[in-house]
């Protein structure tokens, strides 16, 4: 056995900094869980640049290089004798077995008696910051790491043995070992951790190792930002300055919809519950650093499963899934299926309105639930009898563009079952593939352009005390010879629509873009959170605002009429925030409130006003319209759609509003009432009905919405100020 302990230091944010930037240039691995569901997902990371050791794994066997000194040291040293002797690509056993192999020397330390544990404290030599360790604290076993990643493909390790003549040449993934690392805990606190060995050899190494990092301490921060090292450039090359032939997306716009067709056609047809089918888009970065990048997408987009692995052969890959796929802590075992996406909303009321819509998605809930059941299925042999258990349904998950729901359920590993098994079972899950499974790969082989590759794939941590961390890999962008392969896809069932499908595709990619600095097309900006087309967002009432030229002048002051309004400052607050004065004496005039008696002195002659709610109804009624009572219909939202009467500056602008209404406009011919009288609509709703009516001739504007509602977008604003500055305008 290897005999060591755990030396633990604080981090600073400039040596995680630098750290993360090396990985650009340097073999390692950032895997983190950054964002996700209180209770479902805990907030950690673990970062290993410069490891000792890389291990390829393939169909057939593993193979493991030394990367320096210290991996060579640790390869030769006689704990190791049986990993030694499974190396290589023989076909004999499976490869996991290998693997465990390899960390089945660091556990001994770490057990102690029946289930305790306890460590060997080892002393820390002179050279060493004495000062900031802390030896022989916690578990050690559960810092021996193996960390990296698996390519979609790796389901084939759930087969028995390789079928002679099938094998595949290719790697399906690769995983690193370091002494070292830095590790953040659910605070996000960062340590830098570091195994110390007994064995002569390599506490040698170790010993010299840190005596040169004591010696260069004081020139290891030079640069005056913050950085040490080679800093990640937040710029990127165009893509005309890189040779070679241009990149192509898997489809064209449509095709993917039409391969969908075909294959829900075959779920209607074939024993297919369920097919997860994908295409991959590809764009030209140049020499962009993949570590800016990274750096971007995690500010933007944190979610549950973060990750970035160089590995090492000229490949990077970077991105932030939703899909925690296994935790593994002891013999315990949790798995959290992700299921339905819809785009995130503007603001809070756009995110409930997803979360609204997601939830109600029948097909979403139903894909999920097949999900769950399927990872169940595959988990069910490694559990003890009926300790699988399912613990949370559908839990919203909001990410920085998506919204998505989750499952959590789990169970107990049985004896002699443990995270490497479970990882294998799980490869290729039903999320990324379908059920069966066998039915689903033998789809996807046909209908997909090509082979996945890393999408789909795992990202993994597994401690030699058995603890395991596993990511779906999904949201992920791989970037080698200056190319950035971006795949989406989702899971689709026999009723899934096939154009919903393809956009849906199309907007899970666009957080890798922006973090590539990449352009985004108009319709994906306009459709998700941070989107910087127009109405991209709720606008605080208090914020500075600017007049489009289109828009008109807006007039200096206006006079707020109020007939027993329930929100008059609320009204004269949005009006203070468009920037005019409140004036009892100025014109245009505001109309708020519905009450009759209170609002006698409207008449159809009046000029120069904009009525807003139901005191908007009661004016139109005035002139000439029909109005009715309505069974009060108050904090309801409707999509809101401006026509092309409506001002140049919200025109193609379509947004949410607030309406609170008594009255309603009796619906009849659209040219009625209005058609022939100067009448013009400007914004209808879903069912094109009028909401925002203008008279030209006399300069009044009616508005059948709550533009002031918090719960409003930003455009409903626009129009407000739009209609101001009609109503000032000299009457037609």
């Amino acid at each position: 056995m290897l005999r060591f302990a755990v030396a633990r230091r604080p981090a600073t944010p400039v040596e995680v900094e630098a750290a993360l930037a090396r990985l650009d240039a340097e073999p390692g691995l950032y895997f983190g869980c950054d964002a996700g569901v209180a209770g479902l997902h805990r907030f950690q990371a673990r970062l290993v640049v410069a490891p000792a050791i890389r291990f390829e794994v393939f169909e057939d066997g593993v193979e493991a290089a030394a990367l320096d000194a210290f991996g060579v040291a640790l390869l030769a040293e006689p704990a190791l004798n049986s990993f030694r002797q499974s190396l290589g690509r023989r076909g004999e056993g499976a490869p996991v077995d290998s693997l465990r192999r390899f960390l089945a020397p660091f556990r001994r330390e770490s057990q102690s008696g029946a289930g305790g544990r306890s460590e060997r404290a080892h002393p820390v030599h002179a050279a060493e910051p004495a000062a900031d360790q802390r030896v022989g604290d916690g578990d050690s076993a559960a810092e021996a790491l193996l960390l990296g990643a698996f390519r979609f493909e790796a389901h084939v390790l759930a087969a028995a043995s390789p079928v002679a003549g099938t094998r595949r040449s290719s790697s399906l993934g690769v995983l690193f070992f370091s002494p070292e690392l830095l590790r953040r805990d659910g605070t996000g606190t960062w340590q830098h951790v570091a195994l110390r060995f007994e064995a002569p050899a390599l506490a040698a190494i170790q010993f010299e190792r840190d005596s040169q990092r004591v010696r260069s301490s004081d020139v290891a921060i030079a640069d005056k930002s913050g950085r040490s090292g080679s800093a990640p450039s937040d710029s990127f090359e165009d893509a005309a300055s890189s040779p070679g032939p241009e990149p192509h997306d898997d489809f064209p716009p449509g095709g993917y919809a039409a391969v969908v067709a075909r294959a829900v056609e075959r779920l209607c047809t074939q024993p297919l519950v369920s097919l997860t089918l994908s295409q991959s888009f590809r764009r030209r970065v140049g020499a962009a650093s993949a570590a800016a990048a990274f750096a971007t997408l995690r500010r933007a987009n944190p979610a549950p499963a973060t990750f970035f692995v160089n590995t090492g052969d000229g490949e990077r890959l970077f991105g932030a899934s939703p899909d925690l796929q296994l935790q593994v802590r002891g013999r315990d075992v949790e798995s959290f299926p992700v299921c339905g996406t819809v785009a995130r909303g503007h603001g809070p009321v756009g995110e409930a309105e997803s979360f609204r819509q997601l939830i109600n998605e029948d097909v979403d809930a139903a894909s999920l639930a097949v999900c769950t059941d399927a990872l169940r299925n595959d988990l069910a042999p490694l559990c003890e009898p009926g300790s699988l258990r399912l613990h949370d349904r559908r839990r919203p998950m909001a990410l920085a563009t998506v919204v998505h729901t989750v499952d959590r359920f789990g169970g107990r590993l049985r004896d002699g079952a443990d995270a490497w098994d479970a990882i294998v079972a799980t490869a290729a899950p039903v999320m990324v593939t379908g059920t069966p499974r066998r039915l689903a790969l033998a789809a996807i082989a046909e209908l997909e352009a090509g082979p996945r590759g890393w999408y789909g794939g795992l990202a993994v941590q597994v401690a030699a005390n058995g603890d395991a961390l596993v990511g779906t890999i999904l949201r992920a962008a791989a970037i080698r010879d200056g190319i950035a392969e971006v795949r989406t896809g989702g899971d689709l069932l026999a009723d899934s629509e096939p154009a919903r499908e393809e956009h849906e595709s199309r907007v899970k990619a666009v957080s890798l873009w922006r973090a590539l600095g990449l352009s985004v097309a108009a319709e994906l900006q306009s459709a998700i959170a941070g989107g910087t087309g127009a109405g991209s967002g709720s606008q605080a009432l208090g914020a500075a605002t600017t007049t489009p030229a289109s828009m008109g002048a807006l007039p200096r002051a206006v006079a707020v009429r109020d007939a027993g309004d329930p929100f008059t400052a609320a009204v004269i607050d949005a009006l203070r925030a468009c920037g005019v004065l409140i004036d009892s004496s100025a014109k245009p005039v505001v109309r708020i409130g519905g009450d009759g008696e209170i609002a006698g002195a409207e008449h159809a002659s009046e000029t120069g006003f904009v009525a807003i709610g139901d005191a908007g109804a009661r004016a139109l009624g005035n002139a000439g319209f029909a109005i009715c009572s309505i069974r009060p219909e108050h904090g309801r939202l409707v999509n809101c759609r401006p026509t092309t009467t409506a001002p140049a500056a919200v025109r193609g602008r379509p947004f949410v509003a607030m309406c609170y209404a008594t009255l309603a406009l009796v619906e009849g011919p659209k040219d009625q009432g209005h058609g022939d009288s100067g009448w013009q609509v400007w914004v209808r709703d879903e069912a094109d009905r009028p909401l925002v009516l203008a008279d030209a001739r006399r300069r009044v504007v009616c508005m059948l919405i709550r533009p002031e509602s918090l719960l409003s977008d930003a455009a409903a604003l626009d129009v407000l100020k739009a209609a101001l500055a009609f109503a000032a305008a000299p009457p037609a």
